[in-house]
């Protein structure tokens, strides 16, 4: 089913129209404030958000000025497509990565590799955001949305200024909705969102308890974010502190020329322990083992995913073409190099220039120029004796 609107972009400056492509049974649900619907336009995933009500209307408005503040420079977060305000109702159309973690069937439940990339992509947002001057303060599985691969920051309707609000005056952001604001922590609520993204369900207690039920399945982790569990209201860990600690504790690896890092396979089996090799003794000369692969020998030093060893080996891959294409290049460039040099037989054998010879004599036997030279001493003997005869004269 396609639906046409007519959206203001997100320049605040231009109006245009976008289609929308909604499933017949596609997700979508509401609240008290808006209706929530997920489709597809311009072959991207977006979601569609219509206010219900005055006070869904302000937050729609707030939503759509945090969106034009980020401006797409924040890849954790979606991408404002554009808002209507000039007909009723509001609404605000965005980019999405996958629905809320709260809608996912079955619910995640990531490994160590996905949590690190999760936990960095939530605190990247949350800082970037707390740079802007704001803190989100709605940071729930409804609004972190997962697709399977990376997780995306949304609801930014219930933003609250960390400044004083007298420098939003007249602006959407500092004209306050009615609502009730959360007395948690972003960092608390992020911190409590991954261990329900590890854990697979929400988790209850008191910090240090939850810090331990984390830690059964990323003990770097829980290390990383303890801060974030003990977080209260007033000062404490900020975003950006939470995200120095992530990126101390678990550096993002470099990425791939070939396998993009955050490529994963949501089907990818657990991972299974080395089997037990027999002892040397044991084993005969016909039943050697053959000769390790860089592949096995980065298997046997540690446990690793499936995931990482599809990046190693995509890695090994990359590497051996590359050797290849280096080895016809050479070839090439030394077979142009040998059919641009001539044979050095040909070379040799080539036309010389001819050494310089004597002029040869003449038939009459005198040298080469001999008839010229008594001729022009001659003369100059008569001029001589001609002189001395006019001197002689003058003086007498």
């Amino acid at each position: 089913m396609e639906e046409t609107f007519t959206l203001q972009k997100s320049s605040f400056g231009q109006s245009g129209r976008v289609t929308v492509t909604f499933a017949q049974s596609g997700p979508q649900h509401e609240d008290a404030l808006l209706s929530h619907r997920y489709g597809r336009a311009d072959d991207r995933d977006v979601l569609l958000k219509t206010a219900l009500s005055p006070a869904g209307a302000k937050v729609l408005r707030r939503e759509a000025e945090v969106y034009d503040r980020i401006g797409g420079r924040q890849a954790s977060a979606g991408r404002m497509i554009g808002f209507q305000t000039a007909q009723s109702p509001v609404c605000l159309m965005v980019t999405r990565r996958g629905v809320p973690v709260s809608r996912c069937e079955p619910a995640p439940r990531l490994d160590d590799v996905q949590l690190g990339r999760a936990a960095r992509d939530l605190f990247g947002a949350l800082a970037f955001l707390a740079d802007l001057g704001f803190a989100h303060r709605a940071v729930s599985a409804d609004t972190v949305f997962w697709d399977g691969r990376r997780v995306e920051l949304h609801g930014f309707g219930h933003v609250e200024p960390l400044g004083p609000p007298e420098a939003l005056a007249g602006s959407a952001l500092g004209t306050p909705t009615g609502l009730p604001v959360s007395d948690v922590p972003d960092v608390r609520a992020a911190a409590h969102l991954l261990l329900r993204l590890a854990t697979g369900s929400p988790g209850g207690g008191p910090p240090a308890a939850l810090v331990a039920e984390l830690a059964e399945v990323d003990a770097g982790l829980a290390q990383a974010l303890e801060p974030a569990f003990h977080a209260a209201g007033g000062p404490g860990a900020s975003p950006g502190e939470i995200k120095d600690r992530l990126w101390r504790s678990r550096p993002k690896p470099p990425p791939s020329g070939h396998v993009p890092e955050d490529r994963h396979d949501p089907a990818a089996p657990p991972r299974e322990a080395a089997p037990a090799q027999a002892p040397p003794s044991q084993a005969s000369p016909a039943q050697a083992p053959p000769r390790a692969t860089p592949q096995a020998t980065r298997a046997e030093a540690g446990p690793s995913s499936a995931v990482r060893d599809r990046r190693l080996a995509a890695e090994e891959d990359g590497r051996a073409e590359f050797r290849e294409l280096r080895r016809r290049q050479r070839t090439f460039r030394q077979s142009r190099r040998i059919a641009a040099e001539p044979p050095r037989e040909q070379a040799q054998a080539g036309p010389v220039a001819p050494p310089w010879t004597a002029r040869p004599p003449a038939t009459d036997g005198t040298p080469p120029g001999g008839g010229r030279a008594p001729l022009l001493f001659l003369l100059l003997g008569v001029l001589a004796v001609a002189l001395i005869v006019s001197a002689v004269l003058l003086v007498r």
